[in-house]
């Protein structure tokens, strides 16, 4: 499975978390898992470089409190 890093928005708050491919869609709505629980970022911008999902547990496990975590589901 693919992920890629993308900008989101919510309001006046901006955020860069990798989501799996099938959110990766300028204008989609999801959920941050790892954020707060207060509804879901727009996807602003998809960044062109893209992680197996292996690969990008293992920078999450080596830098843990450096990426925004995955996508829970979309809205």
């Amino acid at each position: 499975m693919l992920f890629y890093q993308c900008r989101f928005r919510r309001g006046s708050e901006r955020t860069v978390a990798w989501i799996e491919e099938r959110g990766a869609k300028v204008g989609a709505w999801v959920e941050l898992e790892t954020l707060d629980k207060d509804g879901p970022w727009q996807v602003e911008a998809v960044f062109d470089t893209s992680l197996e999902d292996y690969a990008l547990k293992e920078m999450q496990r080596l830098s843990r409190k450096s990426l925004s975590s995955i996508m829970q589901n979309m809205v």
